[in-house]
């Protein structure tokens, strides 16, 4: 299939609410948004639940734009249409903030799957070597509803958070025996402990890998799925 797209300037943006708040932690935080889950014509978010994708994020705050949701389409076909040269791209984006961090006494964090579902770890540059492993003074953040991204090694510098949905119940009754963390939305305010975890505040920053081992980041609903009572968003 072939994807027509217009080349991007730049990939990365740091224009978020949240991403914002890492400065607070004196860290430059940047990340990528793509055309989630069937949008584009290709299921970019795998095991995304017939909730989620109806309730994405996209349908909060900037992301409601017009022009927003072209941009995201227009970058969703250049990873589709050509890997490679997106990569190589980003990865360029990548080095480049990372020294404009430094220079300003800050440290600095990627999220590649801002509203996509994608195994970064597994796609390679043309040295061989994935995002990460090329970057390794880089801070990687995710999070995901792929059980089997947590069966492989991860690189090190790769926080993935695994995110509970209506229909991802047995992958996340075998996650809470293992020392990953889990994020769980929740409609009104979040509770000091579920299924026997501490809960955080996840909505303070998006620094996961700063996050303890063995707790439930909880998150509270937005969008679309404040309203939405199908098992996505918890009530308790």
């Amino acid at each position: 299939m072939k994807f027509k797209y217009k080349e991007q300037k730049k990939l990365l943006g740091s224009g978020t609410y949240k991403m914002s708040k890492s400065k607070k932690f004196k860290y430059l935080s940047e990340i990528l948004h793509l055309a989630p889950y069937t949008r584009s014509g290709v299921n970019i978010c795998a095991s995304a639940s017939p909730i989620c994708a109806d309730v994405c994020l996209v349908s909060s705050g900037r992301g409601q734009m017009n022009s927003v949701q072209k941009s995201r389409l227009n970058k969703t076909y250049y990873i589709l249409g050509n890997r490679p040269e997106f990569l190589k791209q980003i990865d360029h984006e990548i080095k480049l903030s990372y020294k404009r961090a430094k220079n300003k006494g800050f440290k600095y964090t990627c999220r590649l799957n801002g509203t996509s579902d994608l195994p970064f770890e597994r796609y390679r540059l043309e040295n061989g070597k994935n995002l990460m492993d090329n970057n390794p003074h880089v801070q990687f953040i995710d999070y995901t509803k792929i059980r089997n991204r947590f069966k492989n090694k991860l690189p090190k510098n790769y926080s993935l958070t695994f995110s509970q949905s209506e229909i991802n119940q047995t992958d996340t009754t075998e996650l809470l025996k293992t020392k990953n963390n889990i994020a769980v939305v929740f409609r009104n305010k979040l509770p000091k402990k579920y299924k026997g975890r501490k809960v955080i505040n996840g909505d303070k920053h998006d620094l996961r890998h700063l996050d303890p081992q063995k707790i439930i980041v909880g998150l509270s609903a937005k969008g679309k799925a404040k309203k939405d009572f199908r098992g996505f968003v918890q009530d308790v």
